[in-house]
């Protein structure tokens, strides 16, 4: 079987990845530095993006008809490349694929529930990640395009019923400290989740119309943009941005306060199902570049042997991966940074290259 996407599943995967863990997380990181001015974080991450896109989009060109991973290796040789590709792999997505396995299993275990053994819910996850990616980037667009429209209801249902309690006062005062605060965080939004756009360029090969690949990127980013400003402008309108930068998932916070009549409540239960359903396509897209990327290193045509033991060695580092969260707190400080390298210096390094390459193939053909 043909294992290609259509643009609108790509763009409903790419959806459902950059909402992910940033869903719980994002409004907690943004309101922790630029306080009630965090929607305003949101609108300049966003068109920052939008400033970097064509970096991803002129590497998309370099390809051709070639995956990235071969791209690199005809750029930086095959043992350059290949150590180049082994070290992105585990640096980058590998390493993302293991903190959100056990972004999940605390989320679960502390919030949702909390009798249930870590291991049981990161197995049970892996187990159905392991199986989509297995069937074929096909079959996820699939599912994709499926469950895509019953995340937005929830969302729209979920976020919807906040609007009765919230009170605009808490947006005030607008640029009370200044554009600094706003502009760092509008720079950790940038590097997560739409730096990994990135990631994206894996998949170029399996979209039936691969030149519509920035399409199905800008789409995205502006669907995910828009739902990030909205859950971000209701949770501090319901929460005050001094409780939206201390609890830990202000998203799943919020939607607990809902309570009309004392029937129409208990709406957190919708938001875990919400991230659950985000967050195996984000597993997804992790774990499929992950095998991709290694099976070119080692030399492999068929990556899928490697699911199982790649799966497995995350399943133990996510136990062992950070202690408490105080840990992970001090993490999120660092990971911006951390994560520019791949998403933003390692593209401009393939960029660069591709283009000296390609000018000394010129030089080339014409003597």
């Amino acid at each position: 079987m043909k294992q290609d996407m259509t643009t609108r599943q790509a763009a409903m995967w790419f959806i459902l990845f950059q909402l992910g863990s940033a869903f719980l997380l994002l409004p907690r990181v943004l309101a922790g530095t630029a306080e009630q001015d965090a929607w305003l974080s949101v609108l300049f991450a966003i068109g920052a993006f939008f400033l970097i896109l064509p970096l991803y989009t002129a590497i998309a060109k370099q390809l051709e008809e070639t995956s990235i991973s071969d791209h690199i290796l005809e750029l930086f040789g095959r043992i350059g490349g290949k150590f180049l590709l082994f070290g992105f792999v585990v640096g980058y997505p590998y390493l993302i694929y293991i903190l959100v396995l056990r972004d999940l299993s605390d989320f679960l275990t502390t919030s949702v529930i909390p009798e249930t053994p870590a291991e049981a819910i990161l197995v049970l996850m892996m187990a159905a990640v392991i199986y989509i990616v297995r069937s074929g980037t096909a079959v996820i667009g699939r599912t994709a395009e499926i469950l895509f429209f019953i995340v937005m209801l929830l969302f729209a249902f979920g976020y919807a019923s906040l609007i009765p309690s919230a009170e605009m006062s808490n947006l005030m005062p607008v640029l009370e400290h200044g554009w600094k605060p706003i502009l760092l965080a509008a720079f950790s939004m940038l590097i997560f989740p739409y730096a990994e756009t990135v990631l994206f360029l894996f998949l170029m090969p399996s979209i039936r119309q691969a030149h519509k690949w920035k399409t199905a990127v800008i789409k995205s980013s502006l669907v995910s943009g828009c739902m990030f400003l909205l859950m971000t402008i209701l949770t501090i309108c319901v929460l005050s941005d001094g409780v939206v930068s201390n609890v830990m998932y202000p998203s799943y916070f919020a939607v607990r306060t809902i309570s009309i009549g004392d029937f129409y409540e208990r709406f957190e239960v919708l938001v875990a199902v919400l991230w659950y359903i985000t967050i195996f396509y984000r597993l997804s897209l992790f774990l499929h570049v992950s095998v991709h990327g290694m099976a070119i290193v080692l030399g492999m045509q068929d990556p899928r042997p490697l699911l199982i033991p790649l799966s497995l060695i995350a399943l133990v580092m996510a136990n062992i991966i950070r202690d408490n969260t105080a840990e992970y707190t001090a993490s999120l400080q660092v990971w911006p940074f951390y994560s520019m390298f791949f998403g933003i210096f390692f593209p401009i390094l393939i960029w660069v290259v591709g283009i000296f390459k390609r000018a000394k193939n010129s030089k080339r053909k014409e003597n």
